[in-house]
């Protein structure tokens, strides 16, 4: 039963994107500036006219691009999935009865925003999907009839790739967006974020077209990421010395790395990981830290560990016992469903064995006697029979 809603809970947070996200944090808001580059067709014909030797002559253009300024926000509603509002001012030149203008186009609109590269804390590649709105003031035609001729029968007709067999575009019409994109984060707040959409009509009168964007993103809260370069601090502590050769009249500098033991690390980590009185739920700041154990136990693949469960002095020794083996397994279970390998694992509870705090102290003082720890089991034999014999 156990083992059900465990994985019931687990679908209920991939399925409800809506889920609140650690209490120690407020979701991530993104607000960015930028250019956009827009490629939608303009045909301009002009300077029609007969010459003396009956021919007929035209100046023909024929436009792609035109630039616009894009803003951008977007919000968290989990570390993979964001909602966004995009908009973009576009500027067109166009040619009305051969005089050169300037128009406008706007197109605006929500999107979702799928990151399923969550692990990377600094690149982050995403998949977009919108619907938009776009207006525009100026003509776009595949079609028409060239201005001055006197005999009303010589047309002209272009060809546009993403849309064939079109006679003109509608000023107005609402397209769907498909997109992919990138952001960077050159800071803690601060990143650069590049994205391309193909944008296609919901109709035969309005234009299908691509657009790109370049712009700068500024964050508002969210998960601080600068926490996986401290976690890399802690690993690893390198200590130049100066060492210096009398015999010789040169210096020799030699680099000493020391590395930090992985169970001092996870010692501090799991210091944080504690249960109610009588519970084996795992609380929601204990969550946020079972997601840096499973990292840093990933920058070990060659070693093994051993989950172990405690509880406090209250209580009979037969139920603690029970109790502290719930806890140790609901640390595992976490931890294998953020990718740690079974076969790098196993789980002892050991009761209250070890429990520091009398019983009849109060709660907040025996919460630290109800705990989990995690080691590291090097001897083969005793790892051998911790696994051939796990409860």
């Amino acid at each position: 039963m156990k083992d059900k809603l465990i994985w019931m809970a687990l679908a209920i947070n991939l399925i409800c994107p809506f889920r609140a996200l650690s209490q120690d944090r407020p979701r991530a808001v993104e607000l960015g500036i930028g250019g956009s580059a827009i490629n939608h067709t303009r045909t301009m014909v002009s300077d029609f006219h007969v010459t003396k030797g009956g021919d007929y002559v035209f100046t023909l253009e024929e436009k792609l691009l035109y630039g616009g300024v894009d803003l951008y926000s977007a919000l968290e509603l989990n570390p993979w999935l964001y909602i966004d509002l995009q908009g973009t001012l576009g500027l067109a030149k166009y040619c009305d009865s051969g005089v050169m203008k300037q128009g406008y186009s706007i197109l605006a609109g929500p999107g979702i925003q799928f990151r399923p590269f969550i692990s990377s804390e600094w690149v982050q590649p995403y998949l977009r999907l919108g619907m938009n709105y776009y207006h525009k003031d100026f003509p776009t035609a595949y079609f028409g009839q060239f201005e001055g001729d006197i005999t009303k029968e010589a047309l002209w007709k272009a060809e546009d790739a993403w849309n064939k067999g079109n006679t003109f575009d509608a000023d107005s019409f609402f397209p769907l967006s498909a997109g992919i994109g990138i952001t960077g984060w050159v800071s803690n707040r601060v990143g650069v974020r590049i994205e391309g959409d193909y944008l296609r009509s919901l109709g035969s009168r309005g234009a299908n077209f691509a657009l790109g964007s370049v712009g700068v993103v500024f964050r508002i809260g969210g998960k601080d990421k600068r926490q996986s370069l401290r976690g890399l601090e802690r690993i690893v502590e390198r200590v130049v010395e100066k060492e210096i050769v009398k015999e010789v009249p040169v210096e020799t500098v030699r680099e000493v790395v020391k590395e930090i033991p992985c169970e001092r690390i996870l010692d501090n980590l799991m210091d944080n990981v504690t249960f109610d009185f009588d519970k084996s739920d795992l609380t929601p700041e204990s969550e946020a830290v079972l997601d840096e154990v499973a990292r840093i136990i990933g920058l070990f693949p060659e070693d093994r560990f051993m989950v172990s469960g405690y509880t406090d002095a209250r209580g009979g020794r037969s139920y603690n016992d029970r109790l502290s083996h719930d806890r140790a397994r609901a640390v595992y279970e976490a931890l294998t469903a953020r990718g740690v390998p079974e076969s790098r694992l196993c789980y002892r509870g050991f009761g209250e064995s070890v429990a520091i705090v009398p019983e009849n102290a109060d709660d907040e003082t025996r919460r630290g006697d109800r705990k989990v720890v995690i080691e590291r089991v090097t001897w083969d034999p005793l790892w051998e029979y911790l696994k051939n014999n796990n409860q």
